[in-house]
C-alpha cells in the first residue's frame, strides 16, 4: 500500500483485510538507509512491525503530524528522532514528513550500542528526542559519513563506529532534556531482567532478590526515576505484549493468556480489563475496526 496516495492513514487502516500485523524483516542484510520520503514503500506499508531496530529523524514535517507505536498516537516535531523497537507496531502516512529512515539488524544494533541501550531506553519502550538547532551541524554531519560509507564499501566496522557516535549523542541531548545523570547500574540490571522473565516473574520479591535488594527499596528506586512500582512495570510490560498478541487475529485469546504466564483466561481477562478498560474481545474489536 502506497502512503503517498490522497488517502488519509485512518482510510487506509479501513481498507486493509489483512487478519495480522505484517512483519517487515531485512533479510541477509544488517544495515539499510533512505530518505522518509523516497525510500522503499517496503518500510511503510501499512500497519506492520519490524523484526530489526529502526530510526526515524524528521527534519521536517507539516502540521499536525503524527505516527502511531504500539497503539498510541504520536506527535511530529521538526528534527525529532524516534527508535523503534523489533516487534513493535507501527503505522505511518508519510505524506508531509522529510527526513531519514535508517534500519538496523538486532545483532548489529545490540552489538553497537551494547551496554547503553538501556540507558538509551530508561525505562520506556519508546525513545524520542528533538534536536536543537545548535546541535544540528554534528548530527548532521555524522549522517553525511553514514551516508557515504552506506553508498560505497559497507564496512560493518566504520558503520558502526559512525552510528555508535551519532546515537550517543542522542542519548546526552535526552539526558540533557531530562535532566538525568548517568543511570543506576541496578535499574539497567532491572529493566534486563523484566524484559527477561515478566511472563513467569510478577513479584517485586524476585527482581530485588537479583539485585541483593529489599522490594521496599527496590520500589524506592524505580519511583525516584521513573514514577512507577516495580509492580506497575511489570504490568505495563504484560500488557504492551498482550496488545501486540492480540493484533493477531487468528491467535485465540486462551492461547495468549497462557503464553503470558496466565493460569486461567479468566485471570487474563480480568487484568486487561483492569489495566486497559477493555476486555481483550473489545480490544481486538476496535483494533478491528482501524483495519
Amino acid at each position: 500500500m502506497d502512503y503517498t496516495g490522497s488517502k488519509s492513514i485512518e482510510e487506509q487502516h479501513h481498507q486493509q483485510q489483512r487478519t495480522e500485523f505484517p512483519l517487515h524483516d531485512m533479510g541477509d542484510a544488517f544495515f539499510a538507509m533512505a530518505t522518509i520520503e523516497e525510500g522503499d514503500e517496503h518500510f511503510f506499508n501499512g500497519i506492520h512491525r519490524h523484526d530489526f531496530y529502526e530510526m526515524l529523524w524528521f527534519t521536517d514535517v507539516g502540521p499536525g503530524q503524527a505516527h502511531y507505536i504500539d497503539f498510541n498516537r504520536f506527535t511530529i516535531e521538526r528534527n525529532q528522532v524516534f527508535l523503534l523497537l523489533p516487534d513493535q507496531v507501527h503505522s505511518m502516512d508519510r505524506r508531509d514528513k522529510c527526513g531519514f529512515l535508517i534500519a538496523i539488524s538486532k545483532d548489529f544494533f545490540e552489538r553497537l550500542i551494547g551496554n547503553d541501550i538501556f540507558k538509551l531506553f530508561k525505562y520506556s519502550t519508546n525513545f524520542s528526542v528533538t534536536i536543537p538547532d545548535c546541535r544540528l551541524p554534528v548530527l548532521n554531519a555524522l549522517l553525511d559519513l553514514i551516508r557515504i560509507e552506506y553508498e560505497d564499501a559497507q564496512r560493518p566496522a566504520i558503520l558502526e563506529s559512525y552510528l555508535r557516535s551519532w546515537f550517543l549523542h542522542c542519548i546526552e541531548l535526552q539526558k540533557e532534556g531530562d535532566g538525568l545523570s548517568a543511570g543506576d547500574p541496578r535499574l539497567q540490571m532491572l529493566l534486563e531482567s523484566i524484559e527477561t522473565n515478566y511472563r513467569k516473574q510478577r513479584k517485586a520479591d524476585f527482581y530485588a532478590n537479583q539485585l541483593s535488594l529489599s522490594a521496599k527499596r527496590l520500589n524506592e528506586l524505580t519511583r525516584a526515576s521513573f514514577g512507577k512500582t516495580v509492580s506497575q512495570m511489570i504490568n505495563e510490560r504484560l500488557i504492551l505484549e498482550a496488545k501486540r498478541e492480540i493484533g493477531y487475529l487468528r491467535k485465540p485469546i486462551k492461547e495468549i493468556s497462557y503464553e503470558l504466564g496466565f493460569s486461567e483466561p479468566a485471570y487474563f481477562t480480568r487484568f486487561f480489563g483492569k489495566q486497559t478498560g477493555f476486555t481483550p474481545e473489545e480490544f481486538r474489536r476496535r483494533n478491528v475496526a482501524l483495519m
